[in-house]
């Protein structure tokens, strides 16, 4: 296995996901995630008629922005102390996608 990928409904009222990936390092750079998360997005907006998909990162992660970047997502800020790790609170980046821009991007 060389990593995962979900697809998780955050609201169906708004109509709204978030996807999540992690690659083994032995794949990065091989083009798995973007791949990958395209595949999401399109799922997403063809078959579950979402209207948004966000997905956040960790800004240390700068593979993982460039894989959203390239895959037509925004980047719409930096939620700060989003998240509580073991060793303290961490950032977050968002992106996001409406589903007008996937009809674009596609």
């Amino acid at each position: 296995m060389i990593g995962m990928i979900e697809l998780n409904i955050r609201s169906h009222t708004d109509r709204s996901g978030e996807i999540g990936y992690i690659v083994h390092p032995d794949a990065w750079g091989q083009g798995v995630a973007t791949a990958a998360a395209k595949r999401m997005l399109k799922f997403g907006f063809e078959e579950l008629q979402l209207h948004r998909i966000y997905a956040t990162c960790d800004p240390r992660n700068s593979g993982s922005s460039k894989v959203l970047t390239k895959i037509g997502m925004t980047y719409e800020g930096r939620l700060r102390d989003a998240l509580l790790i073991k060793d303290g609170w961490r950032d977050s980046l968002m992106f996001s996608m409406l589903e007008h821009e996937w009809t674009v991007a596609r």
